[in-house]
């Protein structure tokens, strides 16, 4: 994997975490944080800096680590895990309680053994 591909990918898991603390881009100026630099992470087009990592770690409350889980130990991208999980913070987003239950009943059938 290369840098680009890791920066698509830590974009990916920025804006999942963003969505589930039900924040928009521009809400990050309170933490000094410009919408346009933050969206540009978002998309993988900047390399941010460790310092820049850390303050987005402590924002939105995870590790380091946990920011960088979209990487497998072996190295793989867990593209399809990172997707689903951005299309789950959007149906929790939007609050809806059909569309919450519907997801509820879906989990419940593919996660009862």
């Amino acid at each position: 994997m290369d840098v680009k591909e890791i920066q698509k990918q830590l974009g990916l898991r920025l804006r999942q975490l963003r969505l589930a603390k039900n924040l928009r881009q521009e809400d990050l100026e309170k933490w000094d944080f410009s919408y346009r630099y933050y969206g540009m992470i978002e998309r993988g087009l900047i390399n941010p800096s460790l310092d820049t990592l850390f303050r987005l770690s402590k924002i939105f409350d995870v590790s380091l680590h946990e920011l960088f889980s979209f990487l497998e130990i072996n190295g793989v991208t867990t593209d399809e895990r990172e997707a689903v999980a951005i299309k789950i913070s959007k149906i929790l987003k939007e609050n809806k309680k059909t569309k919450i239950k519907k997801l509820k009943i879906f989990l419940e059938e593919i996660l009862t053994p």
